[in-house]
């Protein structure tokens, strides 16, 4: 992460990155990345549940910049951020009780012609964006969507990382590939990926 340079103040760069300026949302993540970094430590989460805490805090600020009315504000606003998502991640340790059976007899009705056509744009889509995601996150959801159904077990032991960990990951991998297929004008609704490319 880069050292902050920019002589603006929070507020100034706030409302720019309010407007569409990347160079300022770098800029505010330089100033406070630190800040965020160390609400996630203190709540003494594993790391694998820090990285998630701090990503889904960027996530979550990026996705919601444009909710901030007080610019200068910024840095309280992100920190509540940050304590909400460590204090989800400890929540969900606490109810997670995951069955990699869960919805396997589910039927799916039968689409007609428009439908297949509609899906089938849509695959092609999803497949386009998911190729933009990396890491474990395209991995996740590359395994959820794209392969053999897998139980949470295994998908843990070839991600390499935590089974609890599965969940935020994926859930952040897939907001972040909703933002980019609503980028290109595709999931007004519920992204409905499916399986097969």
């Amino acid at each position: 992460m880069r050292e902050p340079t920019d002589e603006r103040t929070v507020a100034q760069l706030v409302v720019t990155a309010q407007a569409g300026d990347h160079r300022s949302w770098d800029e505010l993540v330089a100033r406070f990345d630190g800040m965020v970094h160390s609400v996630a430590a203190g709540f003494r989460l594993q790391d694998a549940d820090t990285a998630d805490a701090v990503q889904s805090t960027w996530l979550h600020a990026v996705e919601q910049l444009q909710a901030v009315r007080e610019p200068e504000r910024f840095g309280g606003w992100l920190r509540t951020i940050a304590q909400r998502e460590c204090l989800t991640l400890r929540a969900g340790r606490r109810r997670e009780h995951l069955d990699a059976r869960a919805g396997e007899h589910v039927a799916e009705p039968e689409p007609g012609p428009e439908d297949q056509a509609v899906r089938a744009e849509l695959r092609r889509a999803v497949r386009t964006a998911v190729e933009t995601l990396s890491g474990r996150g395209r991995m996740l959801v590359e395994a959820q969507y794209f392969q053999p159904r897998t139980g949470y077990t295994m998908m843990a032991a070839a991600a390499d990382m935590p089974l609890g960990s599965i969940g935020p990951t994926r859930a952040r991998a897939m907001r972040l590939l909703r933002l980019r297929l609503e980028y290109t004008g595709f999931a007004a609704g519920p992204v409905a990926v499916g399986r097969g490319r």
